[in-house]
């Protein structure tokens, strides 16, 4: 993402009350949270089609 000269950045009240650790422990815990959901979005596809072999 690039910010220019002239971007008008909302930030929300309660990020600009917090201090910089708060910020970090709010960010890895966002980061976390995101990261499982991509994990919980990638379910092995079952084929429910058979195939018999006959030799």
């Amino acid at each position: 993402m690039i910010a220019y000269e002239n971007d008008n950045l909302v930030i929300p009240k309660r990020y600009k009350n917090m201090s910089v650790s708060q910020l970090e422990k709010e960010k890895t815990k966002i980061l976390k949270k995101l990261l499982e959901e991509k994990k919980s979005e990638k379910k092995v596809k079952t084929n429910n089609s058979r195939i018999i072999f006959n030799f």
